[in-house]
């Protein structure tokens, strides 16, 4: 139907007697009401747990939406705990993106059926399979190629988590590629800027009910089918990592008794208009969270220290942190290796702006696949690997953030992005001590560029001793070969 016919929908006050708004409310008693509380989520597992205990602690709405929301166990515990959510009264409202979630799925159609439950879609393809939809797909690719990348999750308006993770398995520790990344949950003056961003979305014309997309009508799939397979799922799970730490976790408790350890101060909600999606020129350039965040990059002083899974920094970015150098700002970057990058032509492109980077002094590192493997040990015994996805940025010895823009051309120019800039000093700390982590000799390889004009990536094995390659480490010739060549393709605001 069209957009003006849809049903308007808008946040919904948040509630003031349950356990978890008595204490959030308690533990910002004493602060400004110009303040936000910061938490950072920096592994798998507590990621998962608080996202499923906010869903489980609210009481009057819950407003999600992901670029990725997978089919799978993850997937599936959290649309449970959704169904749940909505059953005792909660009102859900779901956005996905089209092409990061294929929204093929007959059940899909149930779970927008519950008078507590709406499921929408942005910018959607026309077709949903096959030669219809790569038709679609080509005859509208100047609006297909914008897509919605953001994290968002709201719980009673009263807590939020956003970053970098998209709901599925290898976000939260359980997959053979396991996504190194960052989340923050927040309370306090941010969740106003966070509600009125999600209604902006919700309501737009871009984001489509799900039942006007072409999905297979099944009268089979009704709610209490759906309940039913929602009660053999989470006992299936039962003794599953996940449902053993969510059964564990003392998170629930913490939040109604304020005894979360918050950090606190000013926080700034940048996100893309949803306008961007539609490809027009008229959007003010610096409403866009990539504009934003390189004028703030631009007053640093002392420090920079980011991680992005894709970085092409191109002759703007090169510039900068170049510039910064000069000014004696330690400029340190953190993103993937070839081995550990899914996608060659980002990694071809990135490579041509290594040289100029190093020379102006300016550290980089790319991570192994290595890294984390102790920790992954107890989910796989065969061959996992470790891919970055994490976007943070940490700013002087008083800024951080957290969200979900790499630095590259799709998300500054083309996708829709979000992320939460904090001041605050602990926060800062906290991602500089993360990106440590990140960086050790045994999780990156640490590049350097020799007198020959050539490159050596350094690093150290298990047992502490020197490895020094000096071509892309982990790789075969082919994939070099691919990459190199892609990387000369003029499309960099594209990837």
């Amino acid at each position: 139907m069209p957009a003006k016919q849809r049903p308007v929908t808008i946040s919904l006050e948040p509630p003031t007697d349950s356990p978890l708004a008595e204490g959030i409310h308690a533990v910002a008693a004493s602060k400004s009401d110009e303040m936000s509380g910061f938490h950072l989520l920096d592994d798998g597992l507590s990621a998962f747990v608080a996202r499923a205990v906010l869903i489980e602690e609210a009481t009057v709405s819950l407003d999600l939406k992901y670029y990725i929301y997978e089919d799978d166990s993850v997937g599936h515990l959290l649309t449970s705990l959704l169904l749940k959510a909505a059953d005792r009264g909660v009102r859900v409202r779901l956005l996905v993106d089209d092409l990061g979630t294929r929204v093929v799925n007959p059940w899909i159609l149930a779970l927008d059926r519950h008078p507590n439950m709406q499921i929408r879609v942005f910018n959607p393809v026309g077709g949903r399979s096959g030669f219809r939809r790569a038709l679609e797909q080509a005859a509208n690719f100047g609006r297909i190629n914008h897509r919605m990348h953001n994290k968002l999750l709201l719980a009673d308006g009263l807590a939020m988590i956003t970053g970098g993770r998209n709901i599925a398995d290898g976000y939260f520790s359980r997959s053979s590629v396991e996504f190194l990344d960052v989340d923050v949950l927040a309370i306090g003056e941010a969740l106003p800027q966070a509600r009125k961003v999600f209604d902006e979305y919700w309501k737009h014309l871009v984001s489509v009910q799900v039942t006007e997309l072409l999905l297979d009508e099944d009268d089979t799939h009704t709610l209490d089918e759906l309940r039913k397979r929602t009660r053999k799922l989470l006992a299936d799970e039962q003794d599953s990592e996940f449902a053993r730490a969510l059964k564990k976790s003392k998170m629930a408790a913490a939040l109604a008794d304020g005894d979360i350890p918050f950090q606190w101060g000013k926080a700034r909600l940048l996100a893309d208009p949803p306008e961007k999606a539609l490809g027009k020129d008229d959007i003010p350039r610096h409403e866009y969270p990539g504009v934003q965040l390189e004028k703030i990059l631009h007053g640093a002083t002392e420090r920079l220290k980011i991680t992005a899974a894709y970085f092409i920094p191109g002759v703007i970015g090169t510039e900068l942190f170049t510039g910064l150098e000069k000014q004696g700002v330690k400029v340190g970057i953190l993103t993937n290796s070839l081995s550990s990058n899914d996608v060659a032509i980002v990694h071809g492109a990135y490579a041509r702006y290594r040289k100029r980077l190093l020379a102006a002094g300016v550290d980089l590192w790319e991570l192994r696949t290595q890294a984390g493997e102790e920790r992954r040990k107890k989910w796989f015994h065969g061959e996992s690997k470790a891919t970055l996805h994490a976007k943070t940025f940490v700013i002087d010895h008083n800024l951080g953030f957290v969200g979900s823009i790499n630095l590259d051309g799709r998300s500054l120019l083309q996708n829709t992005e979000i992320g939460l800039l904090m001041e605050n000093s602990e926060i800062n700390q906290q991602l500089n001590s993360l990106f440590t982590e990140w960086v050790a000799p045994d999780s990156a390889w640490s590049l350097q560029l020799l007198d020959s004009g050539n490159l050596a990536w350094r690093a150290e094995d298990k047992d502490g001793d020197a490895l020094v390659k000096y071509r892309e480490p982990e790789t075969h010739w082919w994939q070099r070969t691919l990459a190199w060549l892609l990387g000369w393709l003029p499309v960099e605001s594209q990837i």
